[in-house]
């Protein structure tokens, strides 16, 4: 792998992976939104999984290049 590839893949704090993942924030409030809207779904599950999948995500990713 070159220099860049790597450097652009060490993120330095969960904020910076959050901010990194803008697409999947964008994408799980569209989800939620249909879910909610059309599907009838409840609110507050919705919410929260919307909220928690991309989080987990970014803090996963920020505790495997810390080391």
């Amino acid at each position: 792998m070159r220099n860049s590839e790597v450097g652009s893949a060490i993120m330095t704090t969960p904020n910076e992976a959050m901010k990194q993942q803008r697409l999947m924030w964008g994408a799980a409030l569209i989800v939620g939104f249909i879910l909610i809207y059309y599907g009838g779904a409840p609110i507050i599950p919705v919410i929260a999984g919307c909220v928690l999948v991309p989080a987990i995500t970014a803090l996963r990713s920020w505790f495997r290049f810390r080391k």
